[in-house]
């Protein structure tokens, strides 16, 4: 048989009928009346080449054909009903996992507040964390492979929607004894300074290198990273210097390194929360942004920076 040619409102009446037994009882529950539920129930009959249901001094009794279908029926009937049902969110349900890729940036700046905030508010809520360069976020993000990415992320297409989280800018970091430590320095000595770039990503060039570009300027890079972690290390045991984010400083040892304005102007960045927008509406997701926003909020007075613009986050 072609569903195709099967009204569901007809499937809806079958059910209502083996319910009730009674035409009158199904049309009551129903909202119709007797004679659009007798059409309709007559409709099923041709299409199912049955009576479906026979006339009896105790009322309407199914026939044996419609015994048979009346469990598929009515439990395609509760599956329709709960695909078609808004899903309610529940923080204290057990089932609910985030999936979240954040950068080496957000993770250390923002990721141990957004832990301490959903342990406390819903215990229950897990959180996979994954660290994803930005030119795979699209893909993972069209294909719900993560329900949020967190960090820098520039030049996204406009089918995903973003809040600010948290502004940060570059300082200049190097081990404490470097020959240019204890003092701001200059764009001469800043830019003569062997250098060790942290390039997390798969593009050509660093984020802070395309600031520089736009100012005019080339440092001199004698080192290139992908990981994070390891600049510290490497700065520690040598006269390279590194740019880091200012909100990453105090995870560092302030008796090992230094730290000094980087001599250019703007080289500030913001962090953003991206999703697709076809989950925009979904309710566990603005639960998810709106505790994304408060934890900005508390990062922000935590650090005595100016909020930025979480209210989209509902």
């Amino acid at each position: 048989m072609n569903l195709a040619n099967i009204d569901l409102k007809l499937l809806v009446v079958f059910d209502a009928m083996m319910a009730e037994g009674s035409v009158n009882r199904a049309a009551e529950k129903l909202g119709m009346s007797q004679p659009a539920l007798s059409n309709a129930l007559n409709r099923l009959r041709l299409l199912l080449n049955d009576r479906l249901f026979l006339r009896t001094a105790d009322g309407m009794r199914p026939t044996p054909r419609a015994l048979e279908i009346a469990g598929p029926i009515q439990a395609a009937m509760r599956q329709i009903e709960e695909a078609l049902e808004p899903t309610v969110f529940e923080p204290n349900d057990p089932d609910w996992t985030f999936n979240l890729a954040v950068s080496d940036h957000a993770s250390v700046v923002m990721l141990p507040l957004l832990i301490e905030h959903v342990a406390r508010v819903a215990p229950q809520v897990a959180l996979k964390i994954q660290s994803r360069p930005n030119e795979e976020l699209p893909a993972l993000l069209d294909n719900s492979e993560i329900d949020l990415a967190v960090g820098v992320i520039p030049n996204l297409p406009r089918r995903f929607k973003h809040i600010a989280l948290f502004e940060d800018k570059y300082l200049c970091m190097m081990r404490q004894g470097h020959p240019l430590a204890g003092q701001p320095i200059t764009l001469d000595e800043f830019l003569a300074a062997e250098q060790l770039a942290v390039k997390p990503g798969m593009s050509d060039v660093s984020r802070a290198d395309r600031f520089l570009a736009e100012a005019g300027l080339k440092r001199r890079v004698a080192t290139t990273v992908h990981q994070f972690l390891a600049a510290p290390a490497i700065v520690s045991r040598s006269d390279l210097i590194v740019m880091v984010f200012e909100k990453m400083v105090p995870i560092f040892d302030p008796s090992r390194f230094y730290f000094c304005p980087v001599p250019v102007p703007n080289m500030r960045v913001f962090a953003t929360a991206v999703w697709s927008d076809v989950h925009t509406d979904v309710p566990a997701h603005k639960w998810l942004r709106r505790q994304l926003a408060l934890v900005a909020r508390q990062l922000a007075e935590e650090t005595g920076a100016e909020g930025l613009a979480l209210s989209a986050a509902s």
